[in-house]
């Protein structure tokens, strides 16, 4: 009797055993797709404002002078999201010389206020709207106080809602949007054209 006892006690342990491992709790995938500590979850951030800078282009040759080049620039930026933006932002640019020592990130419009990160101060933007600006970009002697090599070809980033603090990533600034990976455009002046490829040569052979 007594075995038969000890061999059901021992059965009922073990079904207890196994249910409480059914029981536990199921590990899925949820861990692997955590949003790291202060990001916001992409599923909110499908509805919101959307800066990007659509066009750039140098509006007429640059001005080369005694201690500064002086490039017209014209830059047209779009809200593409679906919330209009409230908050200040900036829309400028940086520039320089690729075959020169020229460097420069103060872009000006007349009539315009600057912004204290730099460029364009814009005090909102509704969604799906376009503002262009017409300033100038201003390049000078890098290193400060060194002879000025204007050059003649010249790469320039137009952007908006930037900052150039290289510290910029230890505090909260800026507009908070859907993508943040939109806002600058690059460009060349001249504008480069690659060469047209010429059509291949027939070869007619007699037979």
């Amino acid at each position: 009797m007594n075995r038969w006892k000890l061999a059901l006690c021992l059965g009922l342990s073990i079904f207890l055993l196994s249910s409480f491992a059914f029981a536990a709790p199921i590990q899925t995938n949820i861990n692997a797709s955590k949003i790291p500590a202060g990001k916001i979850p992409s599923i909110t951030r499908a509805v919101g404002p959307d800066l990007t800078v659509i066009s750039a282009k140098v509006d007429s040759a640059p001005i080369v002078g005694t201690t500064s080049v002086a490039i017209p620039l014209n830059i047209t930026i779009k809200n593409k999201g679906t919330i209009n933006v409230t908050d200040d932002f900036n829309v400028g640019a940086e520039g320089s010389a690729t075959d020169g020592n020229v460097y420069g990130f103060e872009f000006i419009v007349v009539g315009e206020t600057t912004h204290e990160r730099g460029g364009v101060s814009v005090s909102s933007l509704a969604a799906g709207a376009e503002k262009t600006y017409q300033g100038t970009l201003t390049l000078v002697p890098q290193p400060l106080g060194t002879e000025m090599n204007a050059g003649s070809k010249y790469k320039i980033t137009a952007m908006v809602d930037y900052n150039l603090d290289p510290d910029s990533g230890y505090y909260m600034w800026g507009i908070n949007e859907t993508n943040e990976a939109n806002n600058q455009l690059v460009i060349n002046y001249p504008l480069t054209i690659a060469p047209a490829t010429a059509p291949a040569k027939i070869v007619v052979v007699k037979r």
